[in-house]
């Protein structure tokens, strides 16, 4: 069971880590460069929620399959990456859904400086919600990159010095 436990826990801690951090830090900008708006935007709004889901569930998991007992420390570790995650799936992510539908309504409704009008504060709108989401993904990345320092120094104890 302990292996299975292990296994588990350095597998999916790998996978959290790693693919969030790929996908909004090598991949958004890579594909942002590249893509047309629309197809960007398609994507983003497919992926993000799934991105999100992992970022708030996976440290729950991860402490829980946790292969030494968890201290002070390294809590403050996951439950920042636990809360990061929750705030960009469950506030920030549908703020800027709602955002991004209202400027695409007004796009059809309005032209000229009606549209201006009202998508002038929608942008910022949306650059307050997108600007808010990078700084919590951030902060995720940055936690679990600090749960992984201890992780290592975990399993380090294992390690046989030559």
């Amino acid at each position: 069971m302990s292996l299975v436990k292990n296994s588990t826990h350095l597998l999916l801690y790998s996978f959290a880590f790693g693919g969030t951090a790929f996908y909004g830090y090598v991949f958004s900008p890579i594909a942002f460069k590249t893509l047309d708006r629309e197809t960007f935007s398609s994507i983003q709004n497919r992926m993000l929620e799934l991105v999100f889901k992992v970022q708030t569930v996976a440290p729950i998991v991860i402490g829980l399959t946790a292969p030494f007992p968890l201290a002070t420390p390294t809590l403050a570790t996951l439950l920042p990456a636990t809360a990061t995650g929750a705030v960009n799936l469950f506030w920030l992510l549908p703020w800027t859904r709602r955002v991004k539908r209202e400027r695409r309504q007004a796009a059809k409704e309005l032209s000229g400086d009606e549209l201006e009008a009202v998508d002038a504060p929608l942008r910022k709108e949306f650059g307050r919600s997108h600007g808010l989401s990078l700084l919590f993904n951030m902060l995720h990345t940055a936690s679990m990159l600090a749960y992984g320092v201890f992780l290592s120094k975990s399993l380090f104890k294992y390690v046989r010095r030559v």
